[in-house]
């Protein structure tokens, strides 16, 4: 048998319809009430050729694998950090032990790192991907909340606000949300045309809250009936009200709700008044420059969190290249540089993204008290700007 790897259309080796009705296949979905268009329209749509960020594996002329790398942008305290989300991991169920999925994933990963991507990210077993330097992180935090919680902690906070759902058409709702999203300190770059699409990915209620005085002030995503992967308000003053319209719309008894540690108003309110709270790593990601992503994470925290002073040199032995690098903070300014010289802790890139980036990690114990205090950092993007 002769096995052969390309980069979908662009090799003129994989139409559109074909690697649908293929990846419907692997995943158990009939390509109408369950499938790729349904569940991720701004991927899958035929206008937006998820063939061509595919790379597939061919037996014989005939497609076995496929591994989707789709670009991800996210501005990170106001640096724009460059990354990829791998989905669609696929191989023919008849064709599975032959490496496949190896093959198709390490050429995906090697035209990621040739990019210049500064980091990649998906969802997956943890060891499966731990091969291609993934890791778990992403940390956000989860909140449960139910009726006591608003009743006793808000009471009446929800007067006047009144959460609808909107489509693609509401073009006003659709600004008022990107106005939101990008207020933040750290938020994806969405596409302007496509940013219903994004929203709706796994075929979530995209909703607005309008104010007692009129006007959007608030957001929230809702798929699987009390699940919210997305809250946020225009102004901290509304969270309360937005919280309220949320629950009071959903008519669940008890709500999940993510929310990153960034989104300041949503998550200190949810921290004061939810439940049950946590702190959870929500994807597993790849960071291919250590020197970017540092720099613009400790910047993002520093915005949050006193940090501080002192200085340590890292030398990581990254997925995509050694780094060597001085990382400072000075008047609670951090600072990240290459430097070449001088003692360093000697991290491999499972340990560096675990110590960086991860919900625990040993090494972290070890530092000094100053910078023990720096980490771990929020790389996160939205689960709905992820698959």
């Amino acid at each position: 048998n002769s096995m052969e790897i390309y980069r979908g259309l662009a090799a003129g080796h994989c139409g559109h319809e074909e690697l649908i009705d293929f990846l419907n296949y692997v995943f158990g979905m009939n390509g109408a009430d369950s499938g790729f268009y349904r569940l991720l329209p701004k991927l899958y749509k035929p206008e937006n050729r998820p063939e061509d960020y595919n790379y597939v594996v061919l037996e014989d002329g005939k497609l076995r694998a496929a591994v989707g790398a789709y670009p991800i942008e996210l501005e990170v305290a106001g640096r724009v950090l460059r990354g990829a989300g791998i989905g669609n991991v696929a191989v023919h169920p008849f064709h599975r032990r032959k490496g496949y999925m190896k093959d198709a994933m390490g050429q995906a990963m090697e035209a990621i790192r040739q990019s210049g991507a500064d980091f990649a990210a998906l969802g997956g077993q943890r060891q499966r991907y731990s091969y291609f330097g993934f890791e778990p992180a992403g940390l956000c935090g989860t909140f449960g909340l139910n009726s006591a919680n608003l009743r006793h902690a808000l009471p009446g906070a929800g007067e006047g606000y009144a959460a609808r759902k909107i489509g693609p058409e509401d073009a006003a709702a659709l600004e008022a949300i990107r106005a939101m999203t990008e207020r933040q300190a750290s938020h994806p770059l969405r596409p302007q045309g496509k940013l219903y699409d994004v929203l709706n990915t796994w075929e979530s209620q995209v909703c607005v809250v309008d104010g007692p005085q009129g006007g959007i002030v608030g957001y929230f995503l809702a798929k699987d009936g009390n699940d919210v992967p997305e809250i946020d308000c225009a102004a901290p003053e509304h969270a309360a009200g937005v919280l309220c319209a949320c629950y009071a719309f959903l008519q669940q008894e008890r709500l999940s709700l993510h929310v990153p540690f960034h989104a300041q108003a949503m998550f200190d309110l949810l921290g004061d008044v939810a439940e049950r709270a946590s702190i959870e790593s929500t994807e597993c990601y790849n960071v291919l420059c250590y020197e970017r992503v540092l720099r613009a994470c400790l910047e993002l925290k520093a915005q949050r969190v006193p940090l501080a002073d002192g200085a340590i040199t890292f030398a990581i032995q990254g997925y995509a290249g050694p780094e060597r690098l001085r990382v400072a903070v000075s008047a609670g300014k951090p600072e990240v540089a290459p430097t070449a010289g001088g003692e360093a802790l000697i991290l491999t890139h499972r340990q560096a993204m675990n110590l960086f980036f991860g919900p625990w990690s040993p090494e972290r114990l070890r530092l000094p008290a100053f910078a023990a205090g720096w980490f771990p950092l929020s790389l996160f993007v939205p689960e709905v700007d992820n698959d």
